[in-house]
Formats: C-alpha cells, structure tokens, sequence
C-alpha cells in the first residue's frame, strides 16, 4: 500500500497502520470506540473509510499556535479542556442531561474504591439501583459505558505507579485487576502497547499521566483559542 499524507486525520478503531513523522511533533487524541465521542467521529467521518482526511474540516479553524501550546502543556485540567476543544471543532455536541445526582455519588464510590475489583453490581447497590439501571444513566450522563470507566480508571491510575517505578504485579492488584495479565491484557487493548513499553518510551518521551478529575466531567467550558478569557461555550453534563 502506498504512502497517504495527511496533515490530521482520523483512523478507526483497530486499524492497522504505520506512521512517518519525518521528524516532526505529533499529536494523538486516543478515545474510547464506545464513547459518545468516537461514535460521532466514526459516523461523521469513516462510514465507508478507515482513514479519514481532516484537512477540509473545521479543525482547520483551530491555530497552529493552539496546537503548539497544547505540546508543551504539563497541567492535565488544560490538556483536557485542550482536547476537548479539539474535539468540538469536529463534532456537535448535544443539549446536555440534567446531571443526576446517583451518577455523581457512583463515579465518587468508583474512585474512592480503586484498590478493590470492583463489579458494576456494587456500585449499582451502593447507590440503590439496579445494575441495569445504571448502566443506562451512566451512559447517558457520562457519554461512556460504565464499564469502560472503570476499566480507563484502573489502566491510568496503574501507569502513575509504573512509572514511579512499582513492579507490574503489585501494581495490578492495588488498583484492582484481577493479576498482572489482566493488567497487560487491558493496556494493549485500550494503549496498544504493554505497561514494560510504556516504561521503556518513557526514557526518551515526556509522559504525562493524569488523575480521575480528568475522566469525565460535569461541567465543560469550551474555548476559541489559547487566547480566549471567557469560554464560547460552556456545557454542563
């Protein structure tokens, strides 16, 4: 197969591929495929295709100054309020849901009980619902299955402890996988890459991993550029 330049572009989820960066920066915005986000994505932009140009979308709007403090950012919160602004100038977002009160105490419970293997019907009867229940408002609200969550919840949580250096095995049981190959099993299906790589980039790239404030969000505001004082957009979920 021949060679494609692209100056952004998206590429569906488990499509096999390979990069030239000719020595230049690059930018990837990993997402969930069962996420609100990249099921919008993928329906915008690869019906029919598994590589997508974005050169003629509306990302074109965002200035490359954007993008060039969004390399150097060490703050998570505007590395995540970065990408999301990103995101916006790709796809709509809907009217928000009025925010429910037992997804936020569920989300709280989850995070607070990160060393436990939790299972869905704990966070379920802890907040007095069913499992079914939940699983519907969760996705609802947060935009990502329940599941998924938690499951991004243990993998980043898990690499802040990798990276300071804590072997894969106790890592794996205190933030509550099952053992080390579930642990592994779970990095190369959502990174691609097992946690001993990671450790390895980590010596020659800048690897910045962030806390759980950063997994979902009640409250978005939404910013034209890095120059902006007062958002355009602000959305509460």
């Amino acid at each position: 197969m021949e060679w494609r330049k692209f100056s952004a572009a998206i590429i569906r989820t488990s499509h096999v591929h390979q990069l030239d960066s000719n020595n230049s920066i690059q930018l990837f915005i990993y997402l969930d495929k069962e996420s609100d986000y990249a099921k919008k994505l993928t329906e915008k932009f690869l019906q029919n295709k598994d590589i997508s140009d974005l050169q003629n979308s509306d990302i074109g709007k965002v200035s490359s100054n954007f993008f060039k403090k969004l390399l150097v950012i060490s703050d998570c919160d505007k590395l995540f309020q970065g990408f999301l602004t990103i995101i916006n100038h790709l796809i709509n977002f809907e009217k928000p849901h009025q925010k429910d009160e037992r997804i936020t105490e569920a989300i709280s419970f989850i995070t607070n009980h990160q060393e436990q293997t939790l299972k869905i019907k704990d966070v379920a009867n802890h907040i007095h619902l069913s499992e079914s229940r939940l699983r519907f408002l969760f996705k609802k609200q947060v935009g990502q299955p329940i599941q998924s969550f938690m499951l991004w919840l243990k993998v980043i949580n898990s690499l802040n402890l990798v990276l300071k250096g804590k072997q894969i095995t106790n890592t794996a049981y205190d933030v509550g996988f099952w053992d080390a190959s579930h642990m592994i099993r779970s990095y190369k299906e959502l990174l691609g890459v097992a946690p001993s790589t990671i450790k390895k980039y980590e010596k020659d790239l800048k690897i910045i991993s962030c806390g759980e404030t950063n997994f979902y969000t009640f409250r978005t505001e939404i910013l034209k550029d890095w120059n902006s004082v007062k958002p355009y957009k602000i959305i509460d979920v």
